[in-house]
């Protein structure tokens, strides 16, 4: 398994793992969880492997350049995937997710007085979740549930990178102590975005074939 992924990511990036981390570490779910103990490992990049230190300032970077990316473009691209009928059931149950997590913080907010402290909780339930670093709790869902509560734009980025940067301190402990063993960090997360991939496929055919039988019976009516 080791073998065939060195041979994947040699063939595309040679030896050049700075830039293999900070792009897998750009890809959702992924993030700096799986790239930090993945530019670290000896049994991918051998002596090429990052230091403590390099891998977590790589996939640091790498994690947040998309926050204020997407800190701006969330809402204007939300409304625009639902007018597409490609993307519309995908961005809708995505905003619906987005909004149940928003819902949760606002919910702990509800017997603050003043709007400050609002914004106060509101900021420290998105550090918290994205300092948290499990599947689905990283730098792409923290920024659009910072913008859906309403942080504005400098806030939700402030929030969700240095709720960032407890996440990448914590793997990188992790990946320290237990070495190559935490690339299973790694594996998990690949392996959660293929099989998200494989269930939207599904999930396109499947509407698909009913708009097709829609289609089919009106047309027979």
């Amino acid at each position: 398994m080791t073998e065939f992924i060195e041979n994947i990511f040699s063939s595309i990036f040679g030896n050049n793992v700075i830039l293999a981390t900070i792009l897998i570490a750009f890809v959702p779910v992924i993030e700096l969880k799986g790239a930090i103990p993945f530019s670290m490992s000896t049994e991918i990049w051998g002596q090429s492997a990052l230091s403590l230190w390099e891998a977590f300032a790589c996939g640091l970077l790498g994690s947040c350049l998309v926050v204020p990316i997407l800190a701006l473009i969330y809402e204007p691209l939300i409304r625009w995937l639902k007018t597409t009928k490609l993307f519309k059931s995908i961005a809708s149950k995505f905003e619906e997710k987005v909004n149940k997590k928003r819902q949760k913080i606002e919910d702990n907010n509800l017997q603050e007085k003043t709007e400050k402290r609002r914004i106060l909780k509101r900021f420290w339930g998105v550090f918290i979740f994205v300092a948290i670093p499990l599947p689905f709790t990283g730098v792409w869902t923290g920024t659009c549930i910072a913008v859906a509560l309403g942080l504005g734009f400098w806030r939700s980025c402030l929030a969700v990178v240095t709720g960032n940067i407890v996440a990448g301190i914590i793997i990188t402990i992790i990946t320290m102590f237990f070495g190559d063993a935490s690339l299973i960090f790694f594996y998990i997360l690949v392996g959660l975005i293929l099989l998200l991939v494989i269930i939207a496929l599904i999930k396109l055919l499947i509407d698909k074939k009913k708009n097709n039988d829609m289609i089919d019976k009106n047309c027979e009516n």
